[in-house]
């Protein structure tokens, strides 16, 4: 089907012509005097009957104002304006009946009897044009080149309109958000003129400052601040100091209260200014900080009572480090003052021991790096309670300035330290002294029930038997405990070499053959690339010894024990996974502890002395490698321990 002559083109940027006159929120809207003025004013100089302000939107034109006209929209497709806003000039028809496009116009052979018409477009300045501004006439007739010219000057003009009306509305809805605001603010907020004046005021000035809102109305800001926190020479000294250089300030000040007495204030000035630079006045928002005099008590009452010193310590981009705050537990810990590290921490840097300085500067930098916890143990030299130890911790957090501020605490740890030591010796010596003797008693047992002595009996075979197996226990635990104690002590040497992988996994999984058959359990060994680790052989072995026994003893029956190996880059890892109940999820945190296990009560069906993961993790990080686990309640657990590669061409 043909398009009609008359039937109006769609403009090609008809979505966002769309967009755009609705953007100005003038469609359905009351008749306004100063577009009614408009109308009037182009019908008077085009000397037309009718006159109108038309906007088109998707399906029709809807009249803003209009003149001679009693309807107040038509359809879209009979609107002389439909085709006017496809024109970026005048529009003029001379004669409807005459023209092809509008001869059956049913507006032409019917009322309104249009003959003459004349449509300026309305653009927005983007290319958009909203609808015109339109004289009519009910004979034929042409504009001169003058009303041609007023007709174009009062089109531009109704556009500035639009704006205009936009601006305003869009000026009264941000005026009625900022009195929502500033009459729910919390706080107190002042508005000012440039000439110190108070203009505005919130709600909030009563609570904080015990005045009515309405009497500060007109009053200087002056009148507010304390004589001896500003004394104002003039009524605007106080903006033009807070103002010196134009923008936001912050300020700790002094404010009379309403009842006569001071009060500690935060006030932020922020200057009202047009985008032209013109000074309209100032924002002042004011917070209370009564708050803070009364939490800096109770943090010290609180303080007062904790064994040690609660602190921040802030440190800065360019190295600069200090105390905002410390507890009067510093002195206990530096022998120092909280004033004496307010401004410089170097005081209480120098009290750090000299042999765990360095170890202390780097564990601050690297919790710094990361943000993690951080956590040291460490000797201070203690003006006059000599070397003690201390341990600290902190949580880091960064600044807006790019600093990092830790908040913690360091307690006094030199008693427990001196139980440690105490502890450890008292280890170490017992154990020594049991050793021989219990190697002997290991030895005679073996003796006898291998049959040195003679057939030994059956009525006592059995208890000679628990006898050797329990003794060989409690040496095992020895063995550990001593093991133990020259880890803590670095007394354990370790040579390390390269190791060849294939063969030590091969001679691990042999010898732990015969414990597989005893126990009906699967011992599998996977061979692995030519590949060498540098570790130390005997440690090494004690590790995976470990590791397979553990495996094994918690295997079912029938079950499988895995031994093999991964790589990647200059890392290798050696797993063993076993088909075992897996380890509880509440233990998981504690398994590589000293003497823990999962069943530690006296019925455990496992032996075991608890030391043996604890040995382990110490012997493998001591040759510069790592150990974990992964476990699984369904598949069983997967213990790993991860060496550095040796790569032989680069040896040699």
């Amino acid at each position: 089907m043909s398009q009609h002559p008359s039937q109006p083109k769609v403009p090609p940027n008809e979505p966002s012509r769309l967009a755009a006159l609705l953007a100005f929120e003038l469609l359905d809207t009351p008749a306004e005097a100063m577009f009614d003025n408009i109308t009037a004013l182009a019908a008077q100089i085009c000397n037309t009957p009718i006159a109108l302000i038309s906007l088109v939107d998707a399906e029709r034109q809807w009249f803003k104002s209009r003149v001679g006209l009693g309807a107040s929209e038509t359809p879209r497709e009979l609107a002389f304006c439909a085709h006017a806003i496809n024109r970026d000039e005048l529009f003029e028809v001379e004669n409807a009946l005459f023209d092809p496009r509008f001869s059956e116009h049913p507006q032409v052979n019917n009322a309104p009897d249009i003959r003459f018409y004349a449509g300026m477009p309305l653009s927005d300045g983007h290319g958009h044009n909203l609808g015109t501004l339109c004289v009519i006439d009910r004979q034929p007739r042409q504009l001169n080149e003058q009303q041609r010219q007023s007709l174009k000057m009062l089109a531009q003009q109704t556009v500035q309109l639009f704006e205009l009306r936009l601006q305003a509305r869009q000026q009264r809805e941000q005026a009625a958000l900022q009195q929502a605001m500033l009459g729910s603010a919390g706080t107190a907020v002042l508005v000012v003129d440039p000439d110190g004046l108070i203009q505005q005021v919130s709600p909030g000035v009563t609570a904080l400052l015990g005045y009515n809102a309405p009497d500060l109305i007109g009053r200087p800001l002056d009148l507010l601040l304390c004589q001896d926190d500003h004394q104002p020479t003039k009524r605007t000294s106080s903006t033009s100091t807070f103002h010196a250089n134009g923008q936001s300030q912050l300020h700790e000040v002094q404010v009379r209260h309403g009842a006569g007495q001071s009060i500690p204030v935060l006030c932020n000035f922020s200057p009202i200014c047009m985008e032209g630079g013109s000074d309209l006045g100032y924002l002042c928002v004011v917070h209370d900080l009564s708050y803070r005099e009364e939490a800096l008590q109770r943090l010290q009452r609180l303080a007062a009572q904790l064994p040690g010193m609660v602190y921040q310590f802030q440190l800065f981009e360019d190295g600069r480090s200090c105390f905002p705050y410390a507890s009067q537990g510093i002195e206990m810990i530096y022998g120092l003052t909280p004033d004496e590290v307010h401004e410089s921490a170097s005081e209480a840097f120098a009290r750090i021991y000299p042999e765990d300085f360095n170890s202390v500067s780097a564990s601050i930098v690297e919790s710094a790096a990361s943000l993690d916890v951080w956590h040291q143990e460490y000797r201070v030299s203690h003006p006059s309670r000599g070397v003690i130890w201390v341990e600290g911790r902190a949580a880091p957090q960064r600044r807006s300035d790019g600093s990092i501020l830790w908040h913690g605490f360091i307690s006094d740890i030199t008693e427990r330290k001196h139980l440690e030591r105490v502890k450890n010796e008292f280890v170490s010596t017992v154990s020594h002294e049991l050793r021989t003797p219990l190697t002997s008693i290991t030895g005679s047992l073996g003796l006898i029930n291998g049959g040195a002595l003679g057939a030994v009996p059956d009525s006592i075979k059995e208890m000679l038997a628990i006898a050797e197996g329990n003794s060989r226990r409690l040496r095992q635990l020895i063995d550990d405990l001593l093991d133990m104690d020259k880890l803590i002590a670095g007394k354990m040497p370790f040579n390390l070499q390269p190791i060849k992988l294939n063969d030590l996994l091969a001679e691990c999984d042999a010898s732990h053959q015969g414990f597989a058959h005893q126990l009906d359990v699967n011992l599998l060994h996977t061979d692995c690339p030519d590949l060498f680790v540098l570790a130390d052989l005997q440690r090494l072995q004690q590790v995976l010894s470990n590791l397979l026994s553990n495996a094994l003893k918690f295997s079912p029956v029938h079950g499988t024990v895995r031994l093999y190996s991964e790589f990647e880059h200059d890392r290798v890892r050696i797993l063993v996974s076993d088909q075992g109940p897996g380890i509880p999820a509440e233990f998981s945190a504690r398994i590589f502890e000293k003497f823990s296990q999962v069943d530690s009560s006296d019925r455990r069906k496992k032996g075991g002395t608890g030391l043996g993961l604890a040995i382990s993790k110490e012997l493998i990080e001591r040759m510069d490698g790592s150990i974990g686990f992964v476990s699984d309640a369904q598949n069983g657990s997967i213990f790993w321990v991860e060496l550095p590669l040796h790569r032989v061409n680069d040896a040699e």
